[in-house]
């Protein structure tokens, strides 16, 4: 790892002392680890990092009850954050742990040694925990337990990063639902109106609000994570493409309504540029996970809700898929026996987790025949071009083999006819 002094070294011990900003609580919408992260490079082009989507406004979901303009206005003041952003174009440069950085600042910290720290959750600790001796292993961050900076508890986890050379990076929202049934239970029991998802609703569909909703200009947080759900392919596919990063640095963000295969087959033929080695072994991790899955007793006792599958490959053509974000996944009831591959209703406490990958293993592979094919196309133009390219030579030579063959007729002389 690249042992260079960031240029906010200085800083670093005042912000040690001041009062991390991301002292609320952290959103159950937004442990998404890449996708959180992408939001706050959009709206900070200081970072350096071009975002075409037109959803370029933040997802983060700000717990309730949070001053929501109090708390941006003072990220704006606040030293840490820019020296949050300085760390953070350091990190990039050196191609750190930063995918895995996300949602309120303070919820991670940069670590030397391989390692990511994130802010200290109770849930996901105890699934890392348990993911350590369970089959899928080998398809998660190596959890290296919790530590303690200043006033703040964090889990210290694998940099997933190390060593690659300008990685290519896709982060996959896994299941037919991002939200816990406990948050519906609470939008009928204790409804609380959310202006802040309202207006995020209303800025991707006017229409999308109920009238009911219109004249209260708010939404519950449940009814916003449906929304997004139902609008984009979580539902019908069990998975959505949430961020992909370039290996120059841009962003692609606009998915959200990408409901089909065919646009999902093609956004993979673009975040791989069609090679198929790094096809092929996508397609191998994914059937690996599908096993490793099936065998899991953590699998088959937790519900795993806004999880996400975290592509990876660089230009030494290494590729792997690794799960990550476990804030939401909780154990099901005892008297519960989940499938995960069966649609979800209200209570059945279905994920669609299987559903979702299996969807997501089907595009890889047509992507594969899809890239197959253009391959063959494009060795089929490049033999004719060498064949045309041959066929003139030859002519060339023919033309040049008749010349030479008149220049030595008898009768012929290059001095002219004399007597």
């Amino acid at each position: 790892m690249d042992n260079t002094t960031p240029p906010a070294l200085d800083e670093m011990k005042d912000v040690e002392k001041e009062k991390e900003m991301g002292n609320e609580e952290q959103d159950d919408d937004n442990d998404d680890g890449f996708v959180g992260l992408l939001n706050d490079v959009d709206q900070h082009p200081s970072i350096g990092v071009r975002t075409p989507s037109v959803f370029a406004e933040s997802d983060e979901v700000f717990s309730e009850g949070e001053d929501t303009a109090s708390k941006r206005s003072t990220m704006r003041r606040c030293r840490s954050w820019r020296t949050f952003l300085t760390l953070m174009q350091w990190s990039v440069r050196r191609q750190s742990s930063w995918v895995q950085l996300a949602g309120h600042q303070g919820n991670f910290k940069l670590s030397e040694g391989g390692e990511v720290l994130k802010r200290f959750s109770e849930v996901e600790a105890v699934c890392l925990q348990a993911l350590m001796a369970d089959p899928l292993r080998p398809f998660v961050p190596q959890y290296h337990g919790s530590v303690t900076k200043g006033n703040e508890s964090y889990i210290r986890l694998e940099d997933l990063l190390r060593g690659l050379k300008n990685p290519v990076i896709m982060d996959c929202k896994m299941g037919v639902r991002t939200y816990q049934e406990e948050e519906l239970t609470k939008a009928h029991t204790k409804p609380t109106l959310r202006t802040d998802m309202y207006q995020k609703m209303v800025k991707v569909d006017p229409t999308a609000p109920t009238v009911e909703e219109h004249e209260q200009r708010g939404v519950t947080k449940w009814r916003y994570l449906q929304w997004r759900d139902n609008t984009s392919s979580t539902a019908t596919l069990g998975f959505r493409i949430e961020c992909i990063m370039m290996e120059n640095g841009s962003i692609q963000r606009d998915f959200k309504k990408m409901l089909t295969p065919a646009q999902v087959t093609e956004a993979l033929l673009s975040f791989t540029k069609s090679q198929l080695h790094i096809l092929k072994a996508y397609h191998s991790r994914l059937q690996a996970l599908d096993e490793a899955l099936k065998e899991s007793p953590f699998f088959k006792a937790h519900e795993v809700i806004g999880s996400s599958l975290l592509f990876v490959h660089d230009r030494t053509s290494k590729a792997s898929i690794w799960m990550i974000d476990f804030g939401k996944t909780i154990p099901s009831p005892s008297s519960v026996q989940l499938k995960h591959d069966v649609p979800w209703a209200e209570g059945n406490r279905e994920d669609g987790y299987l559903i979702g990958l299996a969807t997501l293993t089907s595009f890889v592979g047509q992507a594969i025949s899809q890239a197959a094919c253009r391959q063959e196309e494009t060795h089929g133009e490049e033999m004719d071009s060498v064949h045309l390219q041959e066929q003139e030579q030859e002519q060339q030579e023919q033309e040049q083999e008749q010349e030479h063959t008149q220049t030595k007729s008898p009768g012929w002389s290059g001095r002219g006819n004399t007597e």
